[in-house]
């Protein structure tokens, strides 16, 4: 049997030691009684499994921090960027050992680049190396990247990278991994497995320290329904759970329920090739007529309102950001300046044109589905005539990378860097391929994400001035009204201690620090 190596970052798809970023809130996880040894079993979908096998065996050389983003030291224990951000030198920490007790070296971290990095990889994208030219080991600790050009974002991707022994990366069925060659450096270290679940032990010579419990069991399931009979009958100790099955598992005794947001927003993206849309006055005013606190409700508060194309709590997002308030009054006065006014009949017209909308999205999908049919009702009060088409999820992406659309509601992820350019740069746009698919152009946000990613040694506080500045832009210029982030949920059971599931980190960051009572 084989394990199949995937990306762990969100691509489409950041900053020296000095320079980070640092949460100065308290830690996510709180003083919890001595409990040691013991041993807990993990479910996961089919889909979801290798977010814990990752988190488990192997390490990166910087880590996210759980609670806004940023980057913090991890296999590397320092890190530098030149002035010009052509140069990135990792420092890695002494006394780390791979599973099978084999040193981590930077030839190590230089096999893993290059491998991920070389134009006939085998795998999925695993990271976004941007221009890097060159990786290579100047001694045993210390790893040494250069870049054509800047491109601060590739520091975000290539440091979340998880790091592999070279003799894996030689290995001639890399990057498919047989059960022997499942060593990294992690808090985890394989052990067995069968058809439908792994049994992991915890790495007693792990660098951060040994993890509290002893033994862990993930078992895999095809289905949600089997999963949550399985938390239902204690066959399984902990699980992300699917929010359609919230009110179900709420219902299984001692049993927690986490909730945070998930690294995507829904968004109703405006198609400028539209000639009604491209007007800024009107797409300014679509966002005042859309009330997010109703649509909100509609989820039964199950996803968090945002007012820009990132988390509230992003490191780089702009704090007290001006709110665009459902203002339906606003709204109207906006679109009569555009030409577009009620004669007293409801609808608003223009040189005796109907003010009228497609509206694409994808049937059957829980979040959108209703979400489209609000919007439908909410923009008809101000006059708007939209017309709802609900298409399987294979061509409504097709229309989205063809423009073919007036108004696109879907979610999409956030990158973990501030780098947002493949969904707002106007040389993103290209038709098929550009994930700018609202045809968006913004000569200012062009320059701006630029800038971004070219900061004199990829200060943070640089970054964060200029991706506020995008913001500020995009809502005066709005190329989408961004609406929710909805939430993700964790079952444990209440035996299990220390879970803290964080939209920038995961499920399983933290897994050295979970406990489990006798």
């Amino acid at each position: 049997m084989t394990i199949l190596v995937v990306a762990c970052t969100p691509i489409p798809i950041p900053t020296s030691a000095t320079a980070t970023p640092q949460s100065t809130r308290a830690p996510l996880t709180t003083p919890t009684p001595n409990y040691e040894g013991g041993a807990i079993t993990i479910g996961a979908l089919n889909a979801d499994a290798n977010e814990f096998i990752q988190a488990a065996l192997y390490d990166s050389l910087l880590q996210i921090d759980p609670q806004n983003g940023s980057l913090a030291p991890a296999l590397a224990e320092s890190f530098q960027i030149s002035d010009d951000a052509l140069t990135v030198t990792f420092r890695l920490r002494a006394n780390v050992k791979f599973h099978n007790g084999d040193p981590l070296t930077a030839d190590d971290v230089v096999a893993t680049i290059n491998a991920f990095n070389a134009p006939d990889f085998r795998g999925a994208p695993a990271a976004d190396f941007g221009t890097l030219s060159k990786a290579s080991a100047l001694d045993l600790q210390t790893v040494q990247l250069l870049f054509r050009d800047a491109y601060c974002p590739a520091l975000t991707y290539i440091g979340a990278l998880k790091i592999y022994p070279r003799a894996m990366i030689a290995a001639s069925n890399f990057p498919r991994l047989t059960d022997a060659q499942l060593i990294g450096t992690g808090a985890l270290k394989f052990i067995a497995r069968d058809a439908n679940q792994i049994v992991f032990t915890r790495n007693p010579e792990y660098w951060r320290g040994a993890p509290h419990v002893q033994d862990w069991t993930l078992k895999i399931f095809s289905d949600a329904r089997a999963l949550r009979a399985a938390l239902a009958e204690n066959q399984i100790d902990a699980a992300a759970i699917d929010a359609r099955d919230l009110a179900a598992i709420k219902k299984i005794a001692n049993t927690k329920i986490f909730a945070t947001d998930t690294a995507e927003i829904a968004m109703l993206v405006f198609n400028a090739d539209t000639p009604t849309l491209n007007d800024a006055r009107v797409r300014q005013a679509l966002t005042f007529a859309l009330n997010k606190n109703i649509l909100a409700s509609d989820l039964n508060d199950q996803g968090r309102i945002v007012e820009t194309s990132a988390l509230g709590n992003f490191w780089a997002s702009p704090q007290n950001f001006s709110v665009t308030a459902f203002d339906p009054n606003r709204a109207k006065q906006l679109l009569a300046d555009a030409g577009w006014r009620d004669n007293g009949d409801g609808i608003l017209r223009r040189a005796n044109k109907t003010f009228s909308l497609d509206l694409w999205t994808e049937g059957d999908d829980p979040i959108l589905e209703p979400f489209a049919f609000r919007v439908r009702e909410q923009l008809a009060a101000l006059g708007i005539k939209v017309e709802l088409q609900l298409g399987d999820r294979a061509g409504w992406i097709t229309r989205a990378f063809q423009h073919r659309f007036d108004l696109l509601l879907l979610t999409r992820q956030i990158p973990l860097d501030p780098d947002q350019h493949w969904y707002w740069q106007s040389d993103q746009a290209s038709k098929s391929d550009g994930f700018n698919f609202g045809s968006f152009s913004n000569p200012r946000v062009d320059q701006l994400s630029k800038q971004l990613n070219r900061v004199s040694a990829c200060g943070p506080p640089a970054r964060a001035a200029l991706f506020v500045e995008i913001q500020k832009q995009l809502q005066n210029d709005p190329p989408a009204v961004f609406l929710i982030a909805p939430q993700k949920y964790f079952a444990a059971s209440e035996r299990v201690l220390n879970v803290a599931p964080s939209p920038f980190s995961g499920d399983f960051w933290n897994l050295r620090d979970w406990r489990v009572k006798p």
